[in-house]
């Protein structure tokens, strides 16, 4: 089942907290995880989002939202084979596709320029034989060699100017480029999304041995890409954006006197030094679709909100999960009017069950009316004793 589901942080009457879910058909929903709730936490190794806030234009940091504290700076002069100064990026606004209909804050690497930043050591130095990645991006690429538009990954030939052996780059033809051979190349079942907005999610497994991946372009998540015995021990675990193996000018032994070029925008990016679960993944996935941008905060905290709804084939009653916190009580209304009102008070009595909360609910006060709606509006209100 489909349903929408709205927060408001405002305090409103009598001191209490809302959070509003709509929709009343039969079926189960998909819960939302935060990229920074409890459960996966301890393996987010940096968390890059909501630019128009934590971008800054000027020295080209992107501030790490995960609490790490691992902010992507700009690689600045390196001289390996030769010397090279890599750029920061520039802010800029993407259409939101399939995703949002409102335009969505980014940052630009453009084909022109050598823009790079890095997020150093998300796993302590240690390279990665488990790791998922996020990122919500929008790719144009301008030349026909795409495998080498990589911008987003785990270490980066070009930024080196050397063979660095395994390493973890989102190719944009697509495939996963370890730079010392490919993964998936040819074996996805659905093309790269260029030129559109969307989520890639990429997993790679020591148990069970395997390489995933999937696309997320208007909501939906689809599997592209499984492939078994395809797991290694990365090289480095820097986390790289930008022009990981293209740019403006070619590296001797890399690639080429004339490398691919393409202008991408990256939205958010999330790196796991962990295998997350196909759980997990799904659901991160719904907490992205919701807040594309990553604005919509830190829900790991306890931010109110519902999760879940789960509604009896008659429609005459609901179980409602929502984020909750310890030693709090709540009170669930409802209405038919989401503009006008009125609220009615189901249940004031509620005690948290913890970090997520649930409680059955029916769609209706007093009797049962003959017909029963086809659509209602639920309010979960935090008070405060």
């Amino acid at each position: 089942m489909s349903f929408l589901v709205r927060s408001f942080a405002k305090i409103l009457r009598r001191a209490v907290r809302i959070a509003v879910l709509t929709s009343l058909h039969s079926g189960n929903s998909a819960a939302q995880l935060s990229p920074n709730d409890p459960s996966v936490a301890p393996n987010l190794g940096v968390w890059l989002r909501d630019a128009s806030t934590t971008f800054d234009a000027e020295t080209g940091i992107w501030s790490d939202s995960s609490g790490n504290q691992r902010h992507a700076t700009p690689v600045g002069e390196v001289n390996v084979a030769e010397l090279r100064t890599f750029l920061a990026p520039t802010a800029s606004n993407v259409p939101g596709g399939g995703l949002s209909d409102d335009d969505l804050p980014a940052v630009k690497f453009s084909a022109g320029v050598e823009d790079l930043l890095v997020v150093e050591e998300i796993n302590g130095g240690a390279g990665l034989t488990d790791l998922t990645l996020f990122v919500v991006y929008n790719v144009d690429p301008l030349a026909a060699i795409t495998s080498q538009i990589r911008p987003v990954g785990i270490g980066s030939i070009s930024a080196l100017q050397t063979a660095a052996g395994n390493n973890f780059n989102l190719g944009s033809d697509p495939s996963i480029r370890k730079d010392n051979g490919q993964i998936g190349a040819g074996s996805y079942t659905e093309p790269f999304p260029n030129q559109t907005t969307f989520i890639r999610t990429a997993r790679m497994s020591r148990i069970p041995d395997t390489i995933d991946e999937w696309f997320n372009e208007n909501g939906t998540l689809q599997k592209v890409l499984s492939v078994n015995g395809s797991s290694f021990t990365t090289s480095t675990d820097d986390f790289f954006l930008g022009d990981l193996r293209a740019g403006a000018t070619g590296t001797p032994g890399v690639n080429g006197p004339n490398p691919a070029r393409g202008d991408f925008d990256i939205v958010q990016a999330i790196a796991y030094a962990a295998a997350l679960t196909d759980q997990q993944i799904v659901e991160i996935n719904e907490w992205l679709v919701e807040n594309p941008d990553g604005s919509g905060g830190n829900s790991g905290s306890g931010q109110l909100a519902f999760t879940g709804i789960s509604v009896t084939e008659d429609r005459a009653g609901a179980t409602l999960t929502w984020r909750s916190k310890p030693g709090t009580k709540y009170a669930i209304d409802l209405t038919y009017d989401l503009e006008n009102g009125p609220w009615l008070e189901i249940n004031d009595d509620i005690d948290s069950s913890g970090r997520e909360t649930s409680a059955d609910v029916p769609t209706f006060t007093g009797e049962a009316p003959a017909q029963l709606p086809s659509h209602a509006y639920f309010r979960v209100r935090e008070i405060r004793l």
